[in-house]
């Protein structure tokens, strides 16, 4: 276990002098030891629980104006909830790691629970938070007692359970971006032993995005929910809590502004004048220079071939890449999200004498229907209809022991079963393929370098009619499935040694088992031509002085031909690569692998010696690769399935030093079963296993903690050493998304969050979490994922030109993970003579300035976090109430993530330098504010 020194030096201080003082003094404690928590699944109270966990109550819910988990990452520093394209591709992070929104085979890394039920979708979790008790967020992993997909942490919601009292609330609620929200909830008996609560509410907001094109507000909300709950406790020792829900999102979203405008983007509005490296001017000098022997064109020699060229634009509206907190987006499709969820679930509890026993069953469906203008822009150019429709039952059981005991156990079993049906198409528009030309003629310098491929004839070209590349209503369309079934078996035992010491060990065994299929359908002409194909064509008729066509001549022939040995030496100077190494090859060759690595080489003009494939100069424009389905009986790796399993434990020592201070070390795993990439970016596996799957997650955690009362407040520090090993990785880089493992990626750091009241009617909290993460080792990173770090093992060959698929991340910083966050509040409350009480309370949320994305320089895409929180109200003692709230008062803007602009990269070789790629990227909400009037009896 590795802390950083400067890490030990801080709470070395923290902890010195008056403080230890404070720590250690007598007194009433404060409000913490009534919080009651279940993240050990036995209630005990927050600051007895040895575990890293942050607890935020109905109260602050309220007094904040918190209406979801996106509102609640203010109040808890080491939650981060970011919203992506849209409403169903929510990303929970903990401690700067989680990950699986995007994909619905690639499953999170932070799990969400809802009274006692997983919800495996995060479009099943952001909704607007029920009728509370309290929202727990559990940091660093656990899988010993929660199962699957909680490697990075866990967030457990606990609801409010019907009472044998009548009781109820009605709210109203009126905001800025003309928001209006009613809550509401009724709960009393209908017999001596069976209670009911009924909630709902609605939430209709404008968008806070203006599309200057049609007029339409993006980023509303418009959604509401129902839940219905009975409670029928028969006997004092027996209950049971059954649960339904239903809930809807019809919402305009999400909106995604421009961070840079390349030359990609500004053809598709007025143009731009570009700087292109002639090849006829540049093969009219000699070359300049040998490097290694091979001759090598000079840069003053590039320069003198670059000329200027306009490139005319399409005429229409892009985004305004200087001022992206703006919130002005110029979709020609409004992005629409249609989201259905509805469940049931049922809880028994049964109090068996010397053990409690606990039923949880439960069978949600959700359904997300989704469109979206996937090129960002007015233009009519790229369509992405998406469904999803997730089916999912859970069970679990376990046995409690119960009383005061030398040996505290728990023991229990999980039962998880899904289906998904996922449909996700990208369909080309009418604007398709003038824009298409336009980025040809910047990558070429020719108008016609499209439609000359296109429609000359063979072997020059392809002789296809015009207009047969990028067609409207061409492009990908795929159907997949998954079926996953994971079980668990879980338990531990605490053995309180004295009554101040208790050592407990937990152990959990996860089997799980996944079922894919997949069937895309490439109806993009540019896409299902082989270049590879074009170009060992006319390699192989090269290099036999026209003798030989592998596409006319008898099979025969053409392996006899392929078969023929052939020096080096024959080909008069020039000299060709491996396609894997990027090294130039050597004897013994034939007539095959020479033609096979000329047909692979890009080719690079500072190298003319470099014997190459001009037809690759269009694989920019082959936004697809050629889609294989699967299962694949041709290819035994690929078939589908995925059975993992894992043994997973915990132990830790806890130690009460005084009465008022306990401390305790940790050691954990946690692991995350395979994912599986469920897109037409998904490819089979290549020699090195990458493809279109992803190992399970391990987890390895080490902690220490502190958790102290003290007169007035409390004080809990906790320091670890958190190990990722094959973190799943997936991140979208303009055309595609890449899934890849990180072999060791690592987080280490410390949390304080602590509590005090000056006075009676002062509370002041203060959080504050320091992460220093790492790519500990990652030796296949991919580049496209990287490049906004610029690594030098992505840079070309400056001999062949080569650039390679990957490079060893090692030792890299992860992006968009903050070092430092701070998260502090006060609340003064005051009690009139008329029995009202009045509050005030404000909120400040600091996050250190951090680069955004992997695949995004900093100087783009950056993110700061800074923002004020504020409500006052004033509550009536016969229950009516009012307050005024605001949410980002100071306005701050910062980015919540981006991407490469989608078709959007500059299509120039990177040789010839200059190029200029397109970025887009997700801001945050804007100042919201509004008034709450609530009526509770």
């Amino acid at each position: 276990m590795r802390f950083p020194l400067k890490n030990a030096a801080i709470v070395k201080s923290m902890l010195s002098g008056a403080a230890i003082a404070a720590l250690t003094a007598g007194g009433a404690l404060a409000q913490t030891d009534q919080i009651i928590v279940t993240a050990t699944k036995r209630p005990q109270t927050l600051q007895e629980v040895p575990v890293a966990v942050s607890v935020v109550d109905a109260d602050v819910v309220e007094k904040a104006f918190i209406q979801d988990l996106f509102d609640l990452q203010a109040s808890v520093p080491s939650l981060r909830v970011t919203q992506l394209q849209n409403s169903s591709q929510t990303n929970f992070l903990i401690r700067g790691f989680g990950n699986g929104a995007n994909n619905p085979g690639i499953e999170g890394s932070v799990g969400v629970f809802i009274d006692g039920v997983y919800r495996s979708r995060s479009a099943a979790a952001i909704l607007d938070l029920p009728t509370l008790e309290r929202v727990e967020v559990l940091r660093g992993p656990q899988s010993t007692l929660f199962g699957k997909n909680v490697s990075a942490g866990a967030i457990s919601i606990t609801t409010k359970a019907p009472d044998f009292d009548w009781g109820g609330s009605v709210e109203a609620s009126y905001g800025n971006f003309n928001q209006v929200l009613f809550k509401g909830t009724l709960t009393g008996p209908l017999s001596d032993t069976l209670a009911f609560r009924v909630s709902g509410s609605i939430n209709e907001r404008e968008g806070y995005y203006d599309n200057i094109v049609n007029g339409t507000k993006v980023n509303e909300r418009s959604r509401w929910s129902a839940r219905a709950q009975l409670l029928w406790e028969p006997t004092d020792t027996l209950s049971f809590r059954a649960i339904g829900e239903y809930n809807k999102i019809d919402e305009v979203c999400c909106g995604a502004v421009q961070l840079f405008n390349g030359p990609a983007t500004e053809v598709i509005g007025a143009g731009t004048v570009v700087d292109i490296v002639s090849p006829i001017i540049l093969g009219g000098m000699a070359p300049g220079s040998l490097v290694g022997g091979v001759p090598i064109y000079t840069q003053a020699q590039i320069d003198a071939a670059t000329v200027s060229v306009p490139i005319p634009g399409l005429g229409a509206v892009i985004g305004d890449a200087s001022d992206p907190f703006g919130r002005q987006v110029t979709y020609n499709l409004d992005p629409t999200n249609q989201l259905t969820g509805k469940g049931i679930s049922l809880q028994a509890d049964w109090d068996i004498g010397f053990a409690a026993v606990t039923s949880i069953t439960s069978y949600r469906e959700q359904d997300d229907n989704t469109n979206t203008d996937a090129d960002f822009t007015s233009l009519d150019a790229i369509e992405n209809p998406q469904t999803r429709a997730y089916g999912t039952f859970t069970q679990e059981i376990r046995i409690a022991s119960t009383g005061d005991n030398r040996l505290d156990w728990l023991v229990g079993g999980y039962f998880f079963d899904e289906n998904v049906d996922f449909q996700r198409d990208i369909i080309w528009g009418p604007d398709t393929r003038a824009f298409a030309d336009s980025l040809a003629f910047l990558a070429t310098g020719s108008p016609v370098a499209l439609t000359g491929f296109e429609t000359a004839p063979p072997p020059t070209g392809l002789g296809l009619p015009f207009g047969t590349f990028f067609a409207p209503g061409g492009g990908v369309f795929g159907d997949y499935t998954l079926d996953n079934r994971s079980y668990s078996f879980f338990g531990q035992a605490d053995f309180n040694v004295t009554d101040r010491l208790t050592i407990s060990g937990g152990v959990s065994y996860i089997n799980d088992r996944k079922i894919a299929t997949g069937t895309s359908t490439l109806t993009d002409a540019i896409s299902n031509v082989d270049l590879n194909l074009i170009g060992l064509r006319g390699a192989v008729l090269s290099l036999t002085s026209g003798a030989v066509d592998i596409l006319t001549a008898p099979p025969a022939v053409v392996d006899a031909t392929l078969a023929t040995p052939l020096p080096l030496a024959a080909l008069m100077g020039g000299f060709v690569i491996d396609p894997q190494s990027g090294a130039i090859l050597t004897d013994p060759q034939t007539i095959g692998s020479v033609a096979n690595a000329i047909a692979a080489a890009d080719c690079y003009l500072p190298s003319p010696a470099l014997l190459c494939n001009s037809a690759l100069a269009l694989a920019p424009f082959q936004f697809f690769q050629p889609q294989v389905n699967f299962p694949n009986p041709a290819d035994p790796l690929d078939n589908g399935r995925l059975t993992d399993d894992k043994v997973t434990y915990s132990a830790r020592i806890a130690y009460d030093v005084t009465d008022s201070i306990n401390v305790y070390f940790t050691y954990a795993t946690g692991w995350k079963a395979g994912a599986f990439n469920l897109s037409s970016d998904s490819r089979p596996p290549d020699a090195t296993g990458f493809g279109r799957t992803a190992r399970p997650e391990d987890v390895t955690l080490y902690e220490v903690g502190l958790k102290a009362n003290f007169d007035g407040g409390f004080i809990n520090i906790a320091l670890f050493d958190q190990t990722i090993e094959d973190f799943q990785s997936n991140l979208f880089i303009g055309t595609g998304f890449v899934l890849a493992n990180a072999e060791e990626q690592s987080v280490r750091g410390f949390e304080i969050e602590s509590a005090y009241s000056p006075i009676d009617p002062l509370q002041v909290t203060f959080g504050l979490t320091y992460l220093d993460p790492e790519y500990d080792v990652f030796t296949q990173a991919p580049c496209t994922s990287f490049a906004g770090f610029r690594p030098a093992g992505c840079a070309p060959d400056p001999v062949t030109g080569f650039v390679p698929d990957f490079f060893d991340g090692s030792g890299l910083t992860p992006a968009g993970i903050h070092e430092i966050s701070i998260s502090t509040s006060a609340v003064y409350t005051h009690d009139f003579a008329s029995g009202a009480q009045g509050f005030a309370r404000i909120e400040y949320l600091y996050e250190s300035d951090v680069q955004a994305l992997d695949n995004i320089p900093p100087e783009i895409a950056s993110r700061r976090v800074s923002l004020i929180n504020a409500s006052v109200g004033y509550e009536m003692e016969n229950g009516f109430a009012i307050s005024v709230w605001g949410r980002n008062l100071n306005n701050d803007n910062f980015l919540l993530s981006g991407f490469p602009s989608v078709a959007q990269s500059d299509p120039r070789p990177d040789w010839a330098g200059g190029t200029v790629d397109s970025f887009t990227g997700y801001t945050n909400e804007p100042r919201t504010y509004g008034v709450t009037v609530r009526k509770s009896f």
